[in-house]
């Protein structure tokens, strides 16, 4: 009796896991040297499909949109490209739910094989092996092949070679998806860093006392829909306008632009309030934009009568704080601009005497309490009873920084019209430097010279300069983590009796909720800088600078 034995030939293994080797290095690179993700599989399918000895390949992405398996690259004598299938009514779809290699050695006997594509397409399907693309524990894919073209059916040995081949494909797609949503992102990043900038240009330039008007805007997310603008027409009249844009994102920056635009435009023929937003709305409704609207006030302040004049459509009311009145409120009297164009534009008015009228948009008023409540227009009232004593711009300053204490959940705009001559402020001197240990003997110099330049005696003096020198150590350890190169800007303003410190970062915010004098009683080093501000300054507290980006400490010394 005759037995035949079958040797392993030890040399045609190792000419295998060679070649298996070499064509693993040559996916690797293609899809290492191209971005171009399909025209890479393409090239994968090819080799593969003729490294299995198979008469066609190809390549399925999961679509999370309509939940099918698309194919995305194709070799063989049908091309299937962009041909999507069910997960749960496919072989591939089964592997790819599963997780596991599937394998039909006779498709037309296989219950499980779904012909759809071959009655699509007109191509035999005999056998079918396929196997998931995996990626961290989730499939994202399936690499498949068809008819073994050498033998019958594909094998076991087969499933382990096509598994193999499987995982540089899955992280090269993976890696591919990675990289072009850094694209996406850095591309998106930057059409938000210019239409920021373009709307922080749209805004006025500060202007010092006794200029009339200040406002301040914060947008809640990266880019803002509201605005404001003021300027002046001639020696008897200041224009001003405040605006908020309805809807989120660029489409409302962009709108926000154009709005600007428009009411800075018209508002400079002196056109009464009326008029003035009536020919801004009849501009804005032929040109709608998606079923977005403008709401906003626009009007003068003339000096000489003490009087100003507005119309408002759609924003929160105006609100006038006066010692000597009281509070006056004024609800708008017309809806947003760009809804219809034959609206009307009703005029309201009042006198400033000693009180401050203030424009805003719904972000402050829509804040959200720790409660949940909204802060509403009563809230706001209150609050801006409790800093009447302050000059118009460190109340526009606390106001935003009250309001983004709470969940700020829309862009936030304020504007003060108040006539500046009961506050005597006079602007003393400014430095600006970054925030390095070095420098610091820069400022002392200066903090020591306009000190001892208003009268301070020597104790004064030195306690003052101990004040700024803690509170710049604390903005270079703390809100620049020791990074030396970020900037400070340091000014001196009198008001009335009072030597006020103006010190801004460029920081991350901070909040005065946050930052407290330290409690004496514990024993630990450090963390003094508060508590010796908080024991020599008569007042300090943090505001958000008028651009709305880091942070303002103001703290204040009565002359001696």
């Amino acid at each position: 009796m005759s037995t035949n034995i079958l040797l392993h030939n030890p040399n045609e293994e190792s000419a295998g896991t060679l070649n298996q080797l070499k064509l693993l290095a040559d996916l690797s690179q293609a899809f290492v040297e191209s971005l171009n993700m399909d025209e890479t599989l393409n090239i994968a399918v090819e080799k593969i499909s003729d490294y299995m000895d198979a008469e066609a390949a190809s390549v399925f992405l999961y679509n999370k949109d309509n939940k099918k398996l698309v194919c995305r690259a194709s070799f063989g004598p049908v091309d299937i490209k962009g041909i999507d299938v069910d997960v749960h009514e496919s072989i591939v779809g089964k592997a790819l739910s599963s997780g596991q290699c599937q394998l039909i050695k006779d498709a037309k006997q296989d219950a499980m094989y779904n012909c759809n594509v071959d009655q699509l397409t007109g191509f035999e399907t005999k056998s079918v092996l396929c196997t998931p693309l995996i990626v961290a524990g989730n499939s994202i894919g399936v690499l498949q092949v068809l008819n073994k073209q050498t033998e019958v059916y594909f094998d076991e040995r087969d499933q382990d070679i096509l598994r193999l081949l499987a995982s540089p494909i899955a992280l090269s797609i993976n890696n591919a998806r990675l990289t072009l949503s850094l694209v996406e992102q850095n591309r998106l990043l930057k059409e938000i860093t210019l239409a920021r900038r373009l709307q922080r240009s749209l805004l006025p330039a500060r202007k010092k006392p006794p200029f009339p008007i200040v406002g301040t805007n914060v947008p809640a997310f990266e880019v803002s829909g509201d605005f404001y603008d003021y300027f002046t027409l001639g020696d008897d009249c200041v224009g001003f306008v405040v605006g908020d844009v309805s809807g989120k994102g660029l489409d409302a920056s962009m709108l926000m632009v154009r709005a600007s635009s428009l009411l800075r435009w018209i508002g400079k023929d002196r056109l009464s309030p009326s008029k003035w937003l009536r020919k801004a709305n009849r501009e804005l409704c032929e040109n709608a934009s998606r079923g977005m609207f403008v709401c906003a006030a626009a009007g003068y302040f003339y000096p000489k009568e003490d009087k100003v004049v507005w119309s408002n459509a759609g924003l929160p009311p105006a609100i006038h704080k006066c010692p000597e009145t009281g509070i006056h409120t004024w609800k708008a009297e017309a809806p947003p601009l760009g809804i219809d164009a034959d609206l009307d534009f009703p005029e309201q008015q009042t006198v400033l005497g000693k009180g401050g009228l203030y424009f805003l948009t719904d972000g402050l008023t829509d804040a959200r309490l720790e409660s949940n409540q909204q802060l509403g227009i009563d809230g706001l009232i209150d609050y801006i009873s409790t800093i009447q004593a302050d000059s118009a711009e460190v109340r526009v300053g606390k106001i935003i920084t009250f309001v983004r204490r709470q969940q700020l959940l829309d862009d936030a705009t304020l504007l003060l019209i108040e006539k500046r001559d009961h506050l005597q402020e006079k602007f003393i001197d400014s430095i600006s430097f970054e925030a390095n240990p070095a420098n610091l003997k820069m400022v002392r110099s200066k903090v020591s010279e306009i000190v001892v330049n208003l009268g301070f005696s020597k104790l004064a003096e030195q306690q003052l300069v101990l004040c700024i020198d803690e509170a710049i150590t604390n903005i270079y350890r703390h809100a620049y983590n020791n990074d030396t190169s970020g900037k400070v800007d340091l000014s001196f303003k009198l008001q009335n009796n009072t030597l006020v410190f103006y010190l801004r970062d460029y920081a991350s915010l901070v909040y005065d909720n946050s930052v407290k004098p330290r409690d004496l009683t514990q024993t630990r080093p450090g963390g003094l800088g508060i508590n010796i501000i908080d024991s020599i300054m008569d007042s300090w507290e943090f505001a958000t600078p008028k651009d709305g980006y880091g942070n303002l400490l103001i703290m204040k010394k009565e002359l001696d």
